[in-house]
């Protein structure tokens, strides 16, 4: 049984990006809750998930900027849709004690964050 704790922690891992804190918050609740792996499955898909969001966003940006302008900003706002709507069914799934991979970032925060015994 998952406590409510566990599920808010989680919840506010998927949610960190809307104060502002994308990468701190799921850093810090990875290192900290050892012991939970609801938790630390949800800290760890979050992570994976902002980072690599941050980067196409800073990318995608980039290219705005240099290439070609106004035309990129569709796929930026695809982009931010996107990425809103993984991080608003990863709050329900985490607050419903649901285990939830992103399906773009899994294999990645796999790799990026496996235990060591």
């Amino acid at each position: 049984m998952i406590s409510s704790e566990s599920k808010i922690i989680g919840a506010i891992c998927h949610g960190s990006v809307l104060v502002g804190m994308p990468i701190v918050i799921p850093l810090v609740v990875y290192l900290l809750k050892k012991d939970d792996d609801f938790v630390r499955h949800h800290a760890r898909e979050s992570l994976a998930m902002h980072i690599i969001g941050i980067i196409l966003s800073i990318l995608v940006t980039i290219l705005c900027a240099v290439l070609i302008g106004f035309l990129l900003i569709i796929p930026l706002g695809i982009l931010a849709l996107i990425y809103t709507v993984f991080g608003i069914i990863a709050v329900i799934k985490s607050l419903s004690g649901e285990y939830y991979c992103y399906p773009i970032t899994t294999r990645f925060a796999e790799s990026w964050f496996k235990e060591i015994s």
